[in-house]
């Protein structure tokens, strides 16, 4: 897989805009200044500002607050410190938000929401 390389610079947020996860990244490979990011760098970070308001339903809806995984969009040859960096591609996160579900169904999988990522930047790309 390929794409940009995310750092500190760069947004992920939850579905639920202004939703924000706040990165935390101090490694020696930076883009424009930035540190890159590995899964440890956002798992198990905060979501502030989703606004996916809490109802005990149906549908039961609960607002994101943290980064519950971070699978795929890793680079498989560039890394930092012997740990793969992050990719805006290829990559599924989840938080502990919960989207509503269709009533009677009670709430799966599926409804959990996923983070989107933009890198901010063009510079470094990885695979």
């Amino acid at each position: 897989m390929r794409g940009n390389v995310l750092t500190a610079a760069s947004t992920i947020a939850c579905p639920h805009p202004p939703g924000l996860v706040q990165t935390s990244a101090v490694h020696r490979l930076t883009v424009a200044g930035a540190a890159v990011l590995t899964a440890a760098d956002v798992v198990p970070r905060q979501v502030i500002g989703c606004v996916m308001p809490v109802a005990q339903g149906p549908p039961q809806t609960k607002t994101c607050t943290k980064v519950l995984s971070w699978t795929g969009g890793q680079a498989a040859r560039l890394t930092v410190d012997g740990v793969p960096v992050l990719l805006d591609q290829g990559f599924e996160a989840r938080t502990d938000g919960l989207e509503p579900a269709a009533p009677p169904a009670p709430p799966a999988a599926s409804q959990v929401p996923k983070l989107k990522a933009a890198a901010n930047q063009i510079r470094l790309k990885g695979e």
